[in-house]
């Protein structure tokens, strides 16, 4: 088992997946890294080609994972296909405070999408952006600022 440090497992404990032992947490680090890396991809292209139609079907996507704890799109795509190619484990349900932020990413992509849609760029850029950098951020270090919030809004109880 690779050791995780304290700040990843603090981290995936503030996501909500307190309730997973250390070997576990190991074992998912690195595939619960899997959906923000592409979502962060999929975001950075439908803002280089400023469309509303593709930032608003990742507004989507990030909805989908807001209602469907294990089925958001992104996670059904590693699950059911990349997972097997690397033997990897497949992901856990998506607890409330990492589903939260996927709200937030939702009300952020779809303000970007209609930010274009109405030729208003800059804030397209603005709101589209911020979900970029969160989602970076998220696939880099494990730290959700969605989950943050959350944690701010409805405290620090285990999920």
């Amino acid at each position: 088992m690779a050791k995780l440090s304290a700040f990843t497992k603090s981290n995936l404990n503030k996501q909500g997946f307190g309730k997973l032992d250390d070997e576990a947490k190991s074992h998912y680090a690195l595939p619960l890294r899997f959906t923000p890396a592409v979502g962060t991809i999929l975001i950075a292209i439908g803002l280089a080609l400023q469309s509303p139609i593709w930032l608003g079907s990742m507004a989507l996507v990030t909805l989908s994972g807001a209602l469907f704890p294990s089925g958001m799109l992104i996670d059904l795509v590693y699950n059911l296909g990349v997972r097997h190619l690397f033997h990897a484990p497949p992901l856990p349900s998506t607890p409330k405070p990492r589903r939260f932020s996927y709200i937030l990413s939702t009300i952020l992509l779809a303000g970007s999408a209609l930010s274009f849609y109405y030729g208003l760029s800059v804030l397209g850029f603005i709101l589209g952006g911020m979900v970029v950098i969160g989602s970076t951020i998220l696939t880099t270090s494990l730290w959700c600022l969605g989950s943050w919030y959350y944690r701010l809004i409805f405290g620090h109880k285990k999920e």
